[in-house]
């Protein structure tokens, strides 16, 4: 039985040599495998639709013993030109659909999951964002998936963590500590800017972060507090252009 599915392309391969795989998330069932036969020679079935990132509509089935997935055509949406022309927006979209297609999630999370990556790929089309952006999206996409730390209060006494002080970020309890709970800082430190920043991307989608300014030190900040929490939670380190499971 076939069903139609909109979907963003992840990346595809030959196994033979005209058909094609193909790797996509799906706004309804997450990241999937299907086979295109004959998908590298047919324009009219599959014109267009089958390069990393594009966004397209598929008819999906199943062969007669329902053991693999099969497109039986596909219609594209859209193929984000601009992004495909630049080389540094590739590299800004490679590491953001790396990090989709490396992750566990339930389809509960696909439509968001989906919809986030089709928004960061439309701002990457559009704008020029720095070399930040994708751990934006990566930070956006483990609070998605239910890592949701409160920045804004000690997760120990609940005092509110305003002004310019330094506190410290929990990497294993995901929570922030005021200097009276953890004086000595034992947890990794962060200021209050970096504090607020991450709040402010659990609060924003894609379409904000383009012209983000953020400081050196908060960005570095940033970085290693979501880079150990995301190997931590996730089980995820980003290594040798790839992610690796830990």
């Amino acid at each position: 039985m076939e069903c139609t599915d909109k979907a963003l392309i992840l990346r595809t391969g030959k196994f033979r040599e005209y058909d094609v795989w193909v790797r996509y998330i799906s706004a309804s069932r997450g990241v999937q495998t299907a086979f295109a036969f004959g998908g590298s020679r047919s324009r009219k079935r599959f014109g267009g639709c089958l390069e990393p990132f594009s966004h397209v509509v598929f008819k999906v089935g199943a062969n007669k013993t329902g053991s693999y997935q099969v497109l039986s055509e596909g219609s594209l949406i859209k193929s984000f030109n601009s992004l495909r022309s630049n080389h540094r927006k590739i590299g800004l979209a490679a590491n953001c659909v790396k990090f989709v297609d490396s992750i566990n999630f339930d389809n509960d999370s696909a439509r968001r999951i989906f919809e986030l990556l089709l928004q960061t790929l439309t701002v990457i089309d559009a704008e020029d964002p720095d070399d930040f952006f994708p751990l934006l999206f990566r930070t956006k996409v483990a609070f998605e998936q239910g890592f949701k730390p409160d920045f804004t209060i000690c997760g120990r006494c609940g005092k509110p963590l305003f002004g310019n002080h330094n506190y410290s970020f929990d990497i294993e309890k995901g929570v922030a500590l005021c200097v009276e709970c953890d004086p000595a800082l034992k947890g990794f430190a962060v200021s209050s800017f970096t504090l607020r920043t991450l709040s402010w991307i659990q609060d924003t989608d894609p379409d904000h972060w383009a012209h983000l300014h953020i400081p050196s030190e908060v960005r570095s900040e940033c970085f290693k507090v979501m880079d150990r929490f995301m190997a931590y939670h996730l089980g995820l380190v980003w290594e040798e252009a790839g992610y690796r499971r830990v």
